[in-house]
C-alpha cells in the first residue's frame, strides 16, 4: 500500500491570533531562583508580590534578575514569588478559573516526608488579575 503526502500548505483562518506571553494570565518562569533572604519574606501560602524592577533587584542577584527582566515586562505584569522550607514532595499548582478578569487560585499540596528541602516558585502574572492561594 502506498502512502501519500500532502504538499500544501497549512493556512490558519483569519479570525486565529496566537497571544503574546504577556497576555497570559500566569507563567512559571523557570531556571531563576532568589536569594535566601526571600525564605525571610515568603513562605509556601503568602509569596512576594513584586511590581517593579526595584523591588525585584531587593531579591534576585544580579545574573538572576538579568534572567527575570527578559521574561518580565513591569509595565503589564506583576511577579509572585514563594519560597520556603518544606517536604521534598511538596507541591505547588494553579488553576486559572474562566473569568474576566481571570482568577488564578494556587495550591499547596504538602508532601507527608519530613526531609526539609529549600523549595522556590517564580510566576509571572498579567496585572489586574486576582490570585489566591489555599492549601489543600
Amino acid at each position: 500500500m502506498k502512502s501519500f503526502v500532502c504538499l500544501l500548505p497549512f493556512v490558519l483562518p483569519a479570525f486565529v491570533s496566537f497571544a503574546n506571553a504577556a497576555d497570559e494570565p500566569i507563567k512559571s518562569v523557570d531556571g531563576v531562583k532568589p536569594k535566601p533572604e526571600a525564605f525571610a519574606k515568603a513562605t509556601r501560602e503568602k509569596p512576594i508580590e513584586l511590581k517593579s524592577k526595584d523591588e525585584a533587584a531587593e531579591f534576585f542577584a544580579t545574573e538572576q534578575l538579568d534572567a527575570l527582566l527578559k521574561q518580565v515586562d513591569f509595565d503589564k505584569q506583576t511577579v509572585l514569588v514563594f519560597a520556603w522550607k518544606g517536604s521534598g514532595q511538596d507541591k505547588l499548582t494553579f488553576v486559572v478559573a474562566e473569568s474576566f478578569p481571570e482568577q488564578i487560585f494556587l495550591t499547596l499540596t504538602p508532601g507527608r516526608t519530613r526531609d526539609l528541602r529549600p523549595h522556590t516558585h517564580v510566576y509571572v502574572l498579567r496585572k489586574g488579575v486576582k490570585w489566591s492561594v489555599k492549601p489543600s
